[in-house]
């Protein structure tokens, strides 16, 4: 996948509200990792969540999220998170995440599938409602022109 699609690497250190009691990162805040890394992503490369989609009347709104832990993170643990579009088609958007330590060590992966809706929740056909939005973001990356 690396190379082809859209990627980039968002940079974070777990913190103590990151773990649970035992001192190990809590499974749950993995999902708080990959929105933030998600929303990383598309500033990146130029279009906010807030202003792009947001205030427009998107919502790109999780249909599934899933995660495979592999090594435990602790408190103050340097980690990369990658984030990858995976898939972008007129109705969704899919991104893979894989979380790495320091040492380069693969400590969790996942992904997680967005619809895009109106703010009440209506699916809706993104380059229909938001043609040149659309084109924009086939034209940065154009893996996904059809």
């Amino acid at each position: 996948m690396q190379g082809l699609y859209p990627e980039t690497e968002m940079d974070m250190t777990v913190t103590w509200g990151d773990c649970d009691a035992a001192g190990i990162s809590y499974y749950a805040r993995t999902f708080d990792w990959f929105t933030n890394a998600r929303m990383h992503f598309l500033a990146c490369y130029r279009f906010p969540y807030m202003d792009t989609f947001h205030s427009q009347g998107i919502s790109l709104v999780c249909l599934t999220a899933e995660c495979q832990y592999k090594k435990m993170v602790r408190p103050d643990d340097k980690l990369a998170v990658r984030t990858t579009l995976a898939e972008l088609t007129r109705t969704r958007m899919t991104f893979v995440y894989r979380i790495f330590k320091a040492d380069g060590e693969l400590a969790a992966e996942g992904r997680t599938t967005h619809a895009c809706t109106d703010h009440e929740g209506n699916a809706f056909n993104l380059k229909k409602r938001f043609p040149e939005l659309w084109r924009q973001l086939t034209d940065t990356w154009a893996v996904f022109q059809s």
